[in-house]
């Protein structure tokens, strides 16, 4: 019921092509991305859609109808807007973005084959020698130590955890800044590859339990944020971690994301995103890449605030793409 085009490409976090239960029927129909077109993060693309060749969809966009769309568009936002012109990425060959040489293929699943084994095996490995820690005294029944054995392990664990992802990215990446990065390159593969490692070991082994603590902030300095630390970050969602400020007094509500790259063009751009002092951001909003949020701005839960935009301080915002917030008026 799905069908993926040559050389498209599908961003994280999309729905593509859920089923749709409605009155207490589900319907499922046929979805289609044709070649070459792009689904930005956090996209829906609704069951029975056909995005023609050559589209893109922007982050957190909701498809429009088949009959609305053309090979070639650009759309934004929820409800969707049609961008009559965007920034094309131009100048890079195609044996770097769409027509890769065998060797580099090769080269590429080697990396991919590293980052997906070694975050798993290492888990399994690390949580079997716990167990096998702990099955002595489970045979004496001394349950009470069981239970200190394996938290103390867990925690030990999760920090080793933290620290061995935050060596790896400074080994591999040291500091990340601007820069625009074909897709078929060394730089990008090591980049996937600190990203997967920070998301599947630091994250759910240790960061995720810090949400919404005075630690977080401290663990993504040292990653390489510049986050004060009287920020309220209910987040881990951040991948370019140098390229993140955020000044104090900050509340960053639930699943939000300074989001510092985009895939266009299978060329990854990289740029840092300014969030000022007393700014609220509402559960998952996304800011992306080069934009600035100025200090005592409020944005509204799932606003997407568009790269290179400067939000003034003392504003309210809210939507996909972010708009000026309407007044809310009281009930006589």
């Amino acid at each position: 019921m799905l069908t993926l085009g040559d050389e498209c490409f599908v961003a994280d976090a999309v729905m593509l092509g859920d089923e749709l239960i409605d009155g207490g029927w589900m319907t499922v129909k046929p979805t289609v991305v044709s070649r070459r077109s792009f689904i930005g993060n956090g996209a829906y693309v609704p069951d029975g859609s056909t995005i023609p060749e050559n589209v893109l969809i922007g982050v957190m966009t909701a498809v429009p109808r088949n009959a609305d769309m053309q090979s070639g568009d650009t759309w934004l936002g929820a409800p969707a807007i049609n961008l009559p012109a965007r920034e094309v990425a131009q100048g890079y060959p195609e044996h770097l973005t769409f027509a890769p040489s065998a060797w580099r293929r090769v080269a590429r699943g080697l990396v991919e084959a590293v980052r997906i084994a070694v975050p798993h095996a290492l888990v399994i490995a690390v949580g079997y020698a716990i167990v096998l820690d702990a099955m002595p005294l489970a045979s004496e029944e001394r349950w009470g130590a069981v239970v200190l054995d394996l938290a103390i392990s867990g925690v030990v664990f999760g920090i080793v955890a933290f620290f061995l992802v935050a060596l790896f990215k400074w080994l591999a990446i040291r500091r990340y800044g601007k820069t625009a990065v074909p897709m078929w390159t060394p730089f990008v593969w090591l980049s996937e590859a600190a990203t997967n490692m920070y998301e599947g070991m630091a994250v759910p082994n240790f960061l995720r339990y810090l949400r919404g603590t005075p630690w977080l902030p401290l663990a993504m300095n040292l990653m390489g944020c510049k986050i004060a630390t009287s920020v309220y970050l209910d987040t881990t969602d951040i991948t370019e971690h140098d390229c993140v400020t955020i000044g104090a007094h900050s509340e960053l509500n639930a699943l939000c994301c300074p989001q510092t790259h985009l895939f266009e063009d299978r060329v990854m751009k990289i740029d840092h995103v300014s969030i000022g002092s007393r700014v609220t951001m509402g559960a998952r909003c996304t800011v992306l890449y080069s934009a600035s949020v100025g200090d005592d701005v409020q944005l509204g839960p799932l606003t997407l605030v568009m790269k290179g935009e400067t939000l003034p301080a003392r504003t309210r915002w809210e939507g996909a793409p972010a708009a000026p917030a309407r007044r809310r008026t009281g009930m006589a």
